[in-house]
């Protein structure tokens, strides 16, 4: 069983009821029988913080189109040979967070920096953390379900 291509696979989008607090929730159903795969124990999150556009807390058109290109970007470099898998996207009140699972953190890093080298400098925070149950993920189907 393969892992799909993320722009290819089906994508499920949760939003927040709480007007104060606007959420967009975006994930992907497939990877449920996936969880805890022992080829992806790490959990890259790469944090986009934004001044929101309005008081919906939610990107202007302009952000939103560069964090597309961004993602198509990450997409290119990490998914192409799945190196890292985009599981979900979380998108809050002045901050959007892409969620990949991962193996290898070298070279994870190489073509991301390897990537953004001819671009303007963005406004990215990048973590890694151990995540081999999956567990950001199973709490995303949790919320969701």
């Amino acid at each position: 069983m393969k892992i799909a291509a993320a722009n290819s696979d089906a994508w499920n989008i949760a939003k927040s009821k709480n007007p104060q607090q606007p959420t967009v929730l975006r994930y992907r159903p497939s990877l449920q029988k996936f969880l805890a795969d022992e080829n992806y124990p790490r959990k890259l999150t790469i944090i986009w913080k934004f001044a929101p556009a309005d008081d919906s807390g939610m990107p202007t058109d302009t952000q939103s189109a560069d964090m597309k290109d961004f993602e198509e970007l990450l997409l290119d470099v990490l998914d192409s040979d799945r190196l890292a898998i985009l599981a979900f996207v979380y998108t809050t009140t002045g901050l959007r967070e892409w969620n990949f699972y991962l193996s290898d953190t070298d070279e994870v890093a190489l073509r991301i920096n390897q990537a953004l080298k001819s671009m303007p400098k963005l406004p990215i925070e990048l973590h890694v953390q151990d995540d081999p149950d999956w567990e950001a993920l199973r709490q995303v189907y949790q919320i969701c379900s």
